[in-house]
């Protein structure tokens, strides 16, 4: 658009630079100044989301256009108030501008919903609306009951119990076509006349469902594309009413959202400035829900992208040689660290020589041993100062953490510590306490923080549970009931700005300091009188991080803690987790384990690990393993270590991973001399 063309200039950047404390170098610059469609990988740690903000502010003060805005998609929520709180906390003071019309900022789902889903909805008078998987499976079961649908129910009985029954639930979203999406087929359907009688139960409760007003988060999708096929005005007009729009987190974003965010914003329509950023790389997310992801962002080599981020703030020279070799585009990943800020970083090591990233190769007999070892090589690695923060992050993490069967030849993260239950990794809500929720999140601070804020507001909800207080639907608050809740009382800005401080704030909580947080959350509720448990829930008490006696002592220097956690006599404590976990987070000091998927990932990728393997990576299999160990070899910011099976790795490979700088430790009794 003619509106864009050099409407920030090197002297903007400049004066920005200044006003914010940022610093960019030439191919930041060039992103910032670019007011065309494109599309940006940028590799991880690399400071997206401040360039991203930084963009923003720059477009806030000169924006052009009245009554046109910007428009800014994200993937996930806490992406959207990431980038939201950057704004609100600049130094720029248009930035706020861009909080309010005509601009938008949330996630793919908000956009869906609030521009073409729900007026969609309402326009068949449809007054109350509920978007939520989980309600709807619940509700959809209960109706299962019903004579109408007995047959129905009693096929899906075979699916494997209730749970089983919801999870097929949640997934028979609406079709454009006003279909019903049928995945997992019960044994039972394999009949033509059994399905098609399925398939008209289906769209009679799908129907029954909709008419009430109940939705799963994929049905507004279908809605969505539905108007814009029917209504091609509509799709023009969203793209004038936005110009300008910028998406995050563009490798999350799974086909069918791609699919219709291009045909809103087309990328080839010069009256729209699209600009996309993300990194195809950590797509780690494919087939999630049976959804395929999208093609037109992770589809692209380095070679498509207009620009490439491959300079990191999060590691060393040392550590991005070890990471870049499992980019499934080659990214050339280097460090941007400065000599200062290498300097600095230099008082974390305990050895003169630096940090020694190792490989762990165990057997058998030593497999129950790896993640002890690990502990005392953090132990050797890092200074006592340094390991005694309590922000001192060391995790350890693989591919496959479900339960094990012991049937099946299998390698899981729970062999290597059988206390682990991925179950028990999705929340903190066996925490007695908010204030041991607090501390919690505290202590495992990440860079973007997505995983603490979700275990934050779980914990908040909790206490709304036991305060016995209902959303306005009469219903249990979830996350997103809670922020309508709060944005109808205008009370979401303080609570989100509370709850962004409660994540990061270093202070010690005393015993005054977190009875003025309580009186703050029960004046945003307006709450002053609770019953006697969600009172208990929200005493102070003193820390009680070193209480173990609920630990089962291991290895003599171990101790499993509730949470997938495990303390070392040293003090610190280790975290095992998922890779899909730890997505998006720092670490101190990452290990990665070796687990089986059909086939064995570390084993798979040993040569690309050595660098003795240059070669593209195109294998389905090997792509998908790329991806997932990329993720984590890149989560640490000082030391990762890989433990793989002595069976699965030969001396060659040993030499050409001692050759690139990398240091074996054997496990093994018999003491190998690689």
């Amino acid at each position: 658009m003619e509106h864009f063309n050099e409407l920030i200039t090197r002297e903007d950047i400049e004066q920005l630079s200044q006003s914010e404390v940022l610093s960019f170098n030439d191919d930041r610059i060039a992103i910032l100044e670019s007011m065309q469609s494109i599309d940006v990988q940028a590799c991880p740690g690399s400071g997206k989301t401040t360039l991203i903000a930084a963009k923003l502010m720059l477009l806030a003060k000169k924006w052009p256009l009245s009554g046109q805005g910007i428009c800014v998609l994200s993937h996930t929520n806490v992406a959207k108030d990431e980038i939201i709180e950057r704004l609100k906390r600049s130094k720029t003071p248009e930035a706020q501008r861009l909080l309010s019309y005509p601009h938008f900022i949330g996630t793919i789902q908000d956009f869906t919903n609030r521009f073409l889903a729900l007026p969609s909805i309402h326009s068949k008078g449809i007054a109350e609306v509920t978007v939520d998987n989980d309600e709807y499976a619940t509700l959809a079961s209960k109706i299962l009951s019903n004579n109408q649908f007995s047959w129905l129910n009693g096929t899906l009985n075979g699916l494997g119990g209730d749970d089983m029954k919801k999870a097929f639930l949640r997934d028979t979203y609406l079709l454009p076509s006003d279909e019903v999406n049928i995945s997992k087929k019960p044994r039972a359907w394999s009949q033509k006349s059994n399905l098609d009688r399925a398939k008209q139960l289906l769209k009679t409760l799908k129907n029954y469902l909709d008419e009430r007003g109940y939705y799963l988060y994929r049905d507004m999708y279908s809605h969505a594309q539905k108007i814009c096929i029917e209504n091609e005005k509509l799709c023009k007009a969203l793209s004038r009413r936005f110009p300008y729009v910028l998406i995050d987190e563009m490798q999350d974003t799974q086909k069918f959202q791609d699919e219709l965010l291009r045909q809103i914003f087309p990328l080839d329509d010069s009256s729209v400035t699209v600009q996309r950023f993300g990194d195809p790389d950590q797509a780690i997310f494919h087939g999630i829900g049976n959804e395929e992801s999208n093609e037109s962002f992770n589809g692209k080599q380095a070679d498509d992208m207009d620009f490439v981020v491959n300079k990191s703030h999060r590691f060393d020279e040392a550590l991005a040689s070890k990471i870049k070799s499992l980019s499934v585009n080659q990214i050339a990943l280097s460090t941007e660290l400065s000599d200062e800020a290498l300097a600095d970083r230099s008082n974390a090591c305990s050895q003169q020589e630096g940090f020694q990233h190792s490989i762990l190769v165990f057997d058998d007999d030593t497999l129950e041993g790896v993640i002890t070892s690990f502990a005392g090589i953090v132990s050797e690695q890092f200074q006592d100062e340094y390991r005694a923060s309590e922000r001192f992050t060391v995790k350890v993490v693989g591919a496959v953490g479900n339960e094990i069967d012991p049937t099946q030849e299998q390698l899981k993260i729970g062999h290597y510590w059988t206390s682990y239950d991925k179950k028990k990794a999705k929340s903190f809500l066996t925490a007695t306490s908010l204030i041991d929720v607090v501390r919690h999140v505290r202590q495992t601070s990440t860079l973007d923080f997505s995983e603490n804020y979700k275990i934050l507001i779980d914990g908040i909800i909790k206490w709304l549970n036991l305060s016995e207080q209902l959303d306005e639907n009469s219903r249990r608050f979830t996350p997103r009931s809670l922020q309508q809740f709060l944005k109808k009382k205008d009370k979401w800005a303080s609570f989100r700005e509370g709850t962004y401080s409660l994540l990061i704030d270093d202070a010690l909580l005393t015993q005054e300091h977190w009875e003025e947080i309580c009186a703050e959350l029960k004046g945003i509720f307006e709450l002053q009188i609770l019953p006697d448990k969600a009172e208990q829930y929200i005493n102070y008490s003193e820390n009680s991080q070193s209480d173990e006696n609920t630990c089962n002592i291991n290895f003599e220097t171990m101790a499993s803690l509730p949470e997938n956690k495990i303390r070392h006599s040293d003090g610190f404590d280790l975290h095992l987790s998922t890779i899909h976990g730890v997505k998006g987070e720092t670490h101190d000091a990452t290990l990665i384990v070796e687990t089986k998927n059909r086939s064995y990932d570390v084993n798979q990728l040993i040569n690309h690990i050595s660098g003795s393997d240059n070669s593209i990576i195109t294998q389905k299999t090997k792509l998908k393993f790329s991806r997932q160990l990329y993720v984590a070899a890149s989560r640490p910011r000082h030391l990762l270590c890989i433990a793989m099976h002595a069976s699965r790795i030969n001396d060659e490979q040993k030499r050409a991973l001692t050759d690139s700088g990398w240091k074996i430790i054997p496990l093994s009794q018999e003491r190998d001399t690689a």
